[in-house]
C-alpha cells in the first residue's frame, strides 16, 4: 500500500481553504443583492379588459424593427397565458401583429428605455407610447416629461411581464363590502305610495377631446377610443357602445369609468351611440358623429420637398408607406427623387405604394 504524501496533502488543503475564503464575498453579494422589479409602488397602471372572462392588461406601445427605423403603433395585451400585439397604425403593416404564449418567450430584457424578448419566430422590441403620440417622430432619449413618462410606462410593462398576478390585483376593482344587517322595528302596514319615476343615468365624455352630441368631430386617425364616466343615484349603470358592452372601472358606488376597444372608422361620417342604463332599466343615450378624413396622400412635389428640406430618406419612406402616393411614378420621377437624395429603399416604397392602373 502506498502511504499518502503529507506535504502534498497539506498543499492541497491550503489551496482548498484559500478557494473557500475567496468565494465568501461573492456569495454574500449574491445574497444581499435586491431587485426592484417587484416594486409596484411607482408605475403606470394598464387598462383592464375582459375582466370577467380572461383578465387582460393593455398598454399603448410602439414596436420597432431594424435599429428603430421601422415602427408600428398599437396595443400590447398581456394575459395569464398570452402576449398579443395588435397593429393599429399604419394599416398597411397590420400583418406585423403577433400573438405568443408567455411561457414561450425568452431573453426578456429592459435597458431603461425599451423592452426586448425573443419569441419562437423573432426578437421583439417594445416601447410604451401613449396613443396621442402614435405616428410621431420618436426618440427614447431626453429628459422632458414625455420621455420620462415613456420610460416609466416601459418599466411598467416589464414589471407586468414579470409580476402579472400582482399587477392584475392592483388594477382589478375590489368587490364592495357587504352592507351590515340591522334589525328594524316593525312598522304598521300602510298603503303603498306611488313610485317616483327614476331619473336616467348621467354620461360625461372625456375622449375623444372636443366630442359633443349632434356636432360632427373632425378626426384623422383610422380608429377612435370612446372614454367617459357614467353615474347614477341607484348604483353603477351598465354602458354599451354601438351595442357592445364597454370596459368598466368602478370609481365609487354610483360612478364608473368606461371605455371602448379601438373602433374602426370609415371615410366620412361615423355614427357612434353610447347607452347607459340603470337597475330600473331607465336609459340615457348620447349620439356622436365622428368625421374621419384620411391623411392626404403624397405627390412627387411633396416627396422632393421633404428630401430637399433635409428629412432623412428613411422617414420619407415611412411616410410613403403610411399615407400612400397619388401619382404613377415614371422613370423621370424616380430619377429626380434619386437626384434629391432618395435611397433604393425609398424608391422601392414609392413603387409599392403606386396606384394600380
Amino acid at each position: 500500500m502506498i502511504s499518502p504524501n503529507p506535504k502534498g496533502w497539506r498543499g492541497w488543503r491550503t489551496v482548498l481553504l484559500l478557494s473557500l475564503f475567496l468565494s465568501v464575498p461573492s456569495v454574500c453579494l449574491a445574497k444581499t443583492k435586491k431587485s426592484n422589479d417587484s416594486d409596484l409602488s411607482n408605475m403606470i397602471r394598464p387598462d383592464l379588459v375582459n375582466a370577467q372572462t380572461d383578465p387582460t392588461l393593455r398598454f399603448p406601445v410602439m414596436r420597432t424593427e431594424g435599429a428603430g427605423f421601422s415602427a408600428t403603433y398599437g396595443w400590447l395585451d398581456i394575459s395569464k397565458s398570452t402576449i398579443r400585439y395588435t397593429v393599429e397604425e399604419p394599416n398597411i403593416k397590420a400583418s406585423q401583429s403577433f400573438e405568443v404564449a408567455r411561457l414561450a418567450i425568452r431573453d426578456l430584457r429592459f435597458n431603461g428605455s425599451e423592452i426586448s424578448f425573443k419569441d419562437p419566430k423573432k426578437e421583439q422590441t417594445i416601447v410604451y407610447l401613449p396613443q396621442d403620440r402614435w405616428g410621431s417622430v420618436h426618440t427614447h432619449h431626453g429628459k422632458d416629461a414625455a420621455a420620462s413618462r415613456e420610460s416609466l410606462g416601459t418599466s411598467s410593462i416589464y414589471k407586468t411581464l414579470l409580476n402579472f398576478d400582482d399587477v392584475l390585483a392592483l388594477v382589478m376593482p375590489s368587490a364592495p363590502a357587504p352592507a351590515p344587517i340591522i334589525a328594524q322595528p316593525a312598522v304598521p302596514a300602510t298603503s303603498p305610495k306611488p313610485a317616483v319615476p327614476t331619473s336616467p343615468p348621467a354620461i360625461v365624455l372625456s375622449s375623444p377631446p372636443g366630442a359633443e352630441e349632434n356636432q360632427p368631430l373632425e378626426w384623422q386617425q383610422s380608429t377612435v377610443v370612446i372614454r367617459g364616466v357614467a353615474m347614477d343615484t341607484t348604483g353603477i349603470p351598465v354602458v354599451r357602445i354601438n351595442g357592445s358592452p364597454a370596459n368598466m372601472r368602478p370609481q365609487s358606488t354610483q360612478a364608473a369609468e368606461f371605455w371602448s376597444d379601438p373602433l374602426p372608422l370609415q371615410a366620412g361620417n361615423n355614427r357612434i351611440q353610447i347607452v347607459a342604463s340603470n337597475s330600473a332599466q331607465v336609459e340615457a343615450k348620447l349620439d356622436l358623429t365622428i368625421h374621419y378624413k384620411p391623411t392626404r396622400a403624397l405627390d412627387r412635389k411633396d416627396i422632393l420637398g421633404l428630401l430637399q428640406g433635409g428629412v432623412p430618406p428613411r422617414r420619407v419612406a415611412d411616410l410613403v408607406k403610411q399615407r400612400g402616393i397619388k401619382f404613377s411614378p415614371s422613370a423621370d420621377d424616380l430619377n429626380a427623387i434619386r437626384a434629391a437624395g432618395g435611397t433604393a429603399a425609398l424608391i422601392e416604397a414609392i413603387q409599392q405604394a403606386a396606384p394600380h392602373p
